[in-house]
C-alpha cells in the first residue's frame, strides 16, 4: 500500500483538503482513544501536515492527544503506552477508521510522562588545596577613617526554558523586533514576572525574554537572582509547573523544562494534579485507503 501523497492544499489550513482530512483524522484519533481512557481522555488536535524526506512519498500528520487537566498524574498514560494504544488499534483487522495509519511510523514528539526519567547529576565542586601566604611586614601607617563602600549585591542569572505545546511557531518569532516577538516577549514576562516575585521575594531581581525557536514553541528566558539566596534548578522548574494553571496566553509543558541547559522533567512527578491539559505530540504516517 503507497504513502498518501502530500498536496499543496495541505500547507494551508483554510484549505478544504485540509479541513477534510483533519477532520477524518480527529475522528480516527477520538475513536481510538475514548474508548481506552474514559474520561482521562479530553479531545485530539490535528498540528501540522507535512511531506516525507525527498525520494520518499507520503503525508506525516502531526497530531497532539490531550488528557483533561483534573487527571491525577500518576493516572496519565506513559508515552510508550500512547503509542502502544495507536498501534494496536490500526493493527486490529476489524477496525474500521476514517483513515489509515502505518503503525510503524508512530512516534512519540514530546509528552508528560516519559517511560522513565533520570534525575540529573551535579558534579561535586573540586576542593583546592589550602595555600599559606607568607605574612608581609610593612612600614606602621597612621590609619585614617574608613569610608564604607557600596554594597553591590552579585547576580546569578539562570538561562530557563520550556516548551508551549499548544502554540505553534512562526518564522516572525525568529526577529526580535517583530510585533509577534515583541508580544509574546511582554505576555510571558508580564505573567511569569509575579510568579517568581511571590516564590522568591528576597532573591529574584529580574526576568528577561531572550529568544523563541521552532518545536512547536520552545522559550528561552533569563532569570536573575541575588547570589546568596538564589533557588536551585528543582524550585525554579517547580515554580514554573505550579504556574501553568494561572498563565494566559501561552502554555507550559511541565517535562520539557530546563534550567541552565539541565533537564528538570524529574521535578513533574512531586505535583499531585496535573495543573494544565496534558498533551501528548505524537506523528504517524498516512496510507491510501483501499
Amino acid at each position: 500500500m503507497e504513502g498518501e501523497p502530500f498536496i499543496d492544499a495541505y500547507n494551508d489550513n483554510t484549505s478544504q483538503e485540509y479541513i477534510e482530512l483533519e477532520k477524518r483524522l480527529l475522528s480516527t484519533c477520538s475513536k481510538i482513544y475514548k474508548p481506552e481512557f474514559g474520561n482521562r481522555f479530553s479531545h485530539c488536535k490535528l498540528k501540522k501536515l507535512s511531506a516525507l524526506a525527498a525520494r520518499a512519498t507520503g503525508t506525516e500528520a502531526e497530531m497532539g492527544v490531550v488528557f483533561n487537566s483534573t487527571t491525577p498524574l500518576a493516572d496519565l498514560p506513559q508515552n510508550s503506552e500512547v503509542v502502544q494504544t495507536l498501534v494496536e488499534a490500526v493493527n486490529n483487522t476489524n477496525s474500521t477508521f476514517d483513515v489509515s495509519i502505518s503503525p510503524d511510523s508512530v512516534k512519540v514528539e514530546s509528552g508528560p510522562v516519559p517511560a522513565t526519567t533520570t534525575a540529573p547529576t551535579t558534579a561535586k565542586p573540586k576542593t583546592a588545596a589550602p595555600t599559606t601566604a607568607k605574612p608581609k611586614t610593612t612600614a606602621p601607617t597612621t590609619a585614617r577613617p574608613a569610608t564604607a563602600a557600596p554594597t553591590t549585591i552579585a547576580l546569578i542569572t539562570k538561562r530557563v526554558t520550556f516548551r508551549s505545546v499548544q502554540d505553534t511557531f512562526t518564522s516572525d518569532l525568529l526577529n526580535p523586533s517583530s510585533a509577534a516577538y515583541k508580544g509574546r516577549a511582554i505576555t510571558i514576562k508580564n505573567q511569569l514576572t509575579p510568579v517568581f516575585q511571590k516564590a522568591f521575594p528576597s532573591s529574584f531581581k529580574s526576568l528577561d525574554v531572550v529568544a523563541f525557536s521552532n518545536g512547536s514553541i520552545i522559550n528561552f528566558i533569563d532569570v536573575s537572582f541575588g547570589s546568596t539566596s538564589a533557588p536551585n534548578s528543582t524550585q525554579i522548574a517547580n515554580t514554573l509547573i505550579n504556574a501553568a494553571s494561572t498563565v494566559d496566553g501561552f502554555d507550559i509543558e511541565g517535562s520539557s523544562i530546563g534550567v541552565n541547559g539541565i533537564s528538570s522533567s524529574g521535578v513533574s512527578h512531586k505535583i499531585s494534579l496535573v495543573t494544565a491539559p496534558c498533551l501528548f505530540l505524537f506523528s504517524w504516517l498516512l496510507l491510501n485507503q483501499q
